[in-house]
């Protein structure tokens, strides 16, 4: 009462959410920091009225028709003897339901490791008595489960966002820099706001998005309106896959049309709930190995799970009990092999994608195909496997959809320029390469010349990439000079590209491309440029879902407190601690280089009185350093450079 006269802040009036009586449109409920109190208020004469929800509203009733506002329109109307009298008779709680909430408390303090005082607190009081509150007004043949009522734990969260910058140097090395795991402070996540947060962040290294930039995202639709300009948003290859591989085994229906994979859907269920059991049960330890939970933000999670859960098959007979060892037995074991068999091509796929220190981006195209010849239907395959190859077949084709980079990038690799694994497709990569390199025409000659200039020399030890390779049958064979290529600049427009596809390359799978471009880099300066642009561009954006699972081991169970901007810089210096001593050395480098040659400048103007035995020792030590020193200067030339171009893709 106190609180209510001086108008404290604390207390609150609210009308309940859902009520079943009509007498609650003149009363409000009471709240003191936001908790409810056992009191009411009228709302025609402020009193307060003790209230209990076991006690009904007929005292509220009472007390609303002999309010004095209402009291001259009810004095014709009779009272029962109930609105003045409330029964002498105590409610008991039945000893049976008391010993089943007893059992509900032991288990929730021993499954969550919780102490027994947890239910002698206010908190815990006041939840059971809002939730029991709710139970009584719920109808029973509303058929609510008491998971619907309650918050998810992660109603209080964080959204962040990762940015990370990919790019290529002259020497064809891929460079990941993380920028940041950035709290999302937006007020929702639309794509207005998303696309502001971004820009702003971008802004702080001095960087902005524009029509040559790449943006690799996940394929939610804010995400595709988000980034349509002015950049070049690329769809996560991975996500596209992964996406199809969830459907398969956990969609009944997709854009109204069903699935039908009832087979291996039927058996993914049985296996999930058994997994549960045995993980639930504390099982696990009569097993050689642990078992695989499904989970629908792991790449190809359906696998993992039916791949462990098959090398587990005949020992989990002797730890099942007779309900769950019913669905154990509706098991195919023959399908479920099939299944992991024709899964494992597509965990490969996803491994050779998720890929962060390579570029990556020229073998989605290949990978593809490779995937959608694998749903190819044989006369000896299962039913099963059946479904799952007519539904994936038709989704990759469908959504999978290839860009323009997907084509460019795989005509431009050597091994893969000539498609044998769908010529069909080579004519469309052939037209996309000629508009490209028509764009960058005007420039060629003056980046031709900018690369010559400001690069290091470098030696490619290689073999012969014009013709048939010779199998080496001494080590002096292996010393001889490779035949020179020849480099001069082509002057017609696709001169270029077209002597690029006249060459007879042979590589091994274990060669890197790069010595290719690297060796013909004079040769070929446009379609060099190309490769410097496009292959920066990764086929996914793994290394964003990396960021973020590194986020939750470093935000541990003994580190809830951890502010978020700490959370970012530490992720900062985690993913990037390398690149950064590296700059650091360089720097270091610079500043030692500069002070050297100023010691020499001052030296040489003052050293009159030197011997010429001392003069010659100087020439001496300053001829190494200066070779030193020329070295470093066409590295830093080279990386100061790098600074400039326009490959960036974040």
């Amino acid at each position: 009462m106190e609180l209510i006269k001086s108008n404290d802040a604390s207390v609150t009036f609210a009308k309940p959410t859902t009520t079943t009586s009509l007498v609650w449109r003149n009363f409000n409920c009471i709240y003191v920091d936001n908790r409810k109190q056992n009191f009411v208020s009228c709302d025609t004469c402020k009193d307060i009225l003790h209230h209990k929800s076991i006690d009904g509203t007929s005292s509220m009733m009472k007390h609303f028709r002999s309010c004095e506002k209402n009291s001259i329109n009810n004095n014709n109307e009779c009272l029962t003897i109930n609105e003045y009298f409330s029964s002498r008779k105590t409610r008991s709680v039945p000893t049976r339901t008391k010993k089943k909430v007893l059992n509900a408390t032991v288990e929730l303090v021993a499954t969550d490791n919780r102490a027994f005082e947890l239910v002698g607190g206010n908190g815990f009081i006041n939840l059971a008595q809002t939730i029991f509150d709710v139970g009584q007004q719920m109808s029973k043949s509303q058929n609510i489960n008491v998971s619907d009522l309650l918050p998810h734990p992660t109603t209080v969260s964080v959204s962040f966002c990762g940015i990370s910058l990919h790019f290529l140097n002259e020497e064809l090395q891929l460079y990941v820099f993380i920028l940041g795991c950035y709290p999302y402070d937006r007020d929702n996540q639309s794509s207005n706001q998303i696309r502001q947060f971004v820009d702003g962040k971008l802004l702080e290294f001095d960087l902005s998005l524009e029509n040559n930039k790449f943006v690799v995202t996940d394929n939610e639709n804010k995400m595709k309106s988000c980034f349509k300009d002015p950049c070049i948003r690329i769809g996560c290859s991975i996500h596209y896959l992964n996406k199809q591989l969830e459907h398969c085994f956990t969609s009944v229906t997709l854009e109204k049309i069903p699935v039908n994979c009832d087979l291996v859907q039927e058996m993914f269920d049985y296996i999930r709930k058994i997994v549960s059991h045995v993980r639930r049960t504390h099982k696990q330890s009569k097993l050689p190995r642990k078992l695989q939970s499904y989970s629908d933000t792991r790449f190809n999670g359906a696998f993992l799970t039916m791949n462990v859960f098959l090398t587990l098959f005949d020992d989990l007979a002797g730890v099942l009990d007779r309900t769950f060892l019913d669905d154990y037995m509706l098991i195919d074991k023959d399908l479920l092999e099939n299944v992991c068999s024709f899964l494992a091509p597509f965990e490969e796929v996803i491994n050779e994608l998720s890929c962060d220190k390579k570029p990556t981006i020229y073998k989605v195209l290949p990978l593809r195909q490779c995937l959608i010849n694998q749903c190819t239907i044989r006369q000896d395959d299962h039913d099963g496997i059946r479904q799952i190859k007519t539904f994936l077949s038709h989704r990759f084709q469908e959504v999978w959809v290839m860009q323009d980079i997907h084509y460019i990038t795989t005509i431009l690799h050597p091994f893969l320029k000539n498609f044998d694994f769908n010529p069909s497709l080579q004519d469309k990569a052939i037209n996309l390469v000629k508009n490209e390199i028509t764009k960058r025409q005007s420039s060629t000659s003056t980046t031709s010349c900018t690369m010559t200039a400001t690069t290091t020399t470098t030696t490619v030890t290689t073999a012969d990439l014009n013709t048939q390779p010779k199998p080496s049958t001494s080590l002096l064979l292996q010393c001889f000079d490779l035949p020179k290529n020849d480099l001069k600049t082509s002057s017609k427009p696709y001169q270029e590209f077209d002597e690029y596809m006249k060459l007879n390359v042979q590589i091994n799978e274990t060669d890197d491309f790069s010595l290719f471009w690297l060796t013909h880099k004079s040769k070929f300066p446009t379609l060099f440029s190309i490769v410097q642009d496009y292959y920066a561009v990764p086929a996914a954006n793994t290394t964003i879902e990396r960021l973020f699972s590194s986020a939750k081991n470093t935000v541990t169970d003994k580190r809830t407190s951890l502010g978020t901007e700490k959370i970012n810089k530490l992720l900062f210096l985690q993913k990037n601690l390398t690149q950064l001593k590296q700059f650091d050395k360089k720097i270091d480098n610079v500043a030692s280089t500069t002070d050297t040659k100023r010691k020499v400048t001052h030296h040489d103007k003052n050293s009159t009185e030197i011997s010429s035995h001392n003069q010659e020792q100087f020439r001496t030590s300053t001829t190494v350093k200066k070779l030193k020193i020329d070295e470093d200067d066409d590295i830093f030339i080279c990386d100061d450079d790098q600074d400039d171009k326009e490959n960036d893709d974040f």
